[in-house]
């Protein structure tokens, strides 16, 4: 009977210890989900949001801190210019994206629900782009002129090596069955990761279509291309080298030079606009992150 009862005490201080642990985990969690480390003019940024951003976006503590801190002041400014979107709205651009790809917007989330794609998560990412676009467009709305034919000419010829054609394109071509791999072996060229496989090629420009061909030649050398997908897989091109470019003529490229010359002008508006945001702005670190 004492040994039954030394027993059964003994389970029950194993399971007291046990809950204790537990709590005590839950509680730190809870700690960490709800310490605020930085104020952006009375917006809040939990230490949480700083680790989540860290492992979901594959950036450093400091690029994380920055990412927030111009996502609360562009939230701001979406409720300070009442820039809204509604069901409506994502509805409508979800609806485009599947025209563009030949089908319906219930073809298009059956895809996507077989690819594992949560669907409200799919839904959120279109209203934030929609927000974002709405925003850059009010922003640079008044802040751009047209640029004259002389403007567009000196663009051309201080950005030459942009409007060129080489005669081949020198890459590794790094392909693997999901993005995650793949953009660890981006961060670490030289390292063997597991699913990822590496091909030297030389692309001629007849060899590809238009598309793939404006991807390679707008990534600078010793750079990643942008993550395409190919036939299942995940591909990236890692530039080499250019051989023998030579410059398309002005005329032939010029609607290109407008485009770009009008992309750059509005990427310089946006910065200009948060950098002011951001100098304005009352911040405070109440907890280093």
């Amino acid at each position: 009977m004492a040994l039954s009862q030394r027993k059964d005490s003994g389970l029950r201080r194993l399971k007291i210890m046990a809950t204790v642990l537990l709590a005590s985990a839950t509680l730190a969690m809870g700690g960490l989900v709800d310490a605020v480390s930085i104020v952006v003019d009375d917006m809040p940024i939990t230490l949480y949001e700083i680790y989540k951003t860290e492992k979901q976006m594959g950036l450093s503590k400091k690029k994380a801190v920055e990412y927030l801190i111009r996502k609360k002041l562009r939230e701001e400014e979406l409720k300070r210019l009442g820039i809204t979107v509604d069901e409506f709205d994502i509805d409508n651009e979800i609806e485009k994206i599947a025209k563009q790809n030949g089908i319906d917007s219930l073809k298009l989330r059956a895809i996507l629900t077989q690819r594992g794609v949560d669907w409200k998560a799919y839904k959120r990412k279109i209203k934030e782009r929609l927000l974002q676009e709405r925003l850059y467009r009010q922003i640079v709305s008044t802040k751009i002129q047209p640029p004259s034919e002389e403007t567009l000419k000196e663009y051309y010829q201080l950005h030459l090596n942009e409007f060129s054609i080489p005669e081949a394109i020198q890459v590794i071509q790094y392909s693997a069955p999901n993005r995650e791999a793949l953009r660890e072996a981006m961060q670490n060229p030289l390292a063997q990761v597991p699913g990822v496989t590496r091909k030297p090629e030389t692309i001629r420009p007849d060899q590809v279509n238009r598309r793939l061909l404006f991807l390679l030649t707008q990534t600078p050398k010793g750079h990643f291309s942008e993550v395409v997908p190919v036939q299942g897989q995940y591909v990236t091109f890692y530039i080499q080298d250019f051989v023998n470019p030579h410059p398309l003529p002005f005329e032939q490229v010029k609607q290109r030079v407008y485009t770009q010359w009008m992309e750059a002008k509005r990427q310089e508006a946006i910065k200009s606009h948060f950098d002011k945001l951001r100098a304005e702005a009352d911040i405070k670190i109440l907890r280093a992150p």
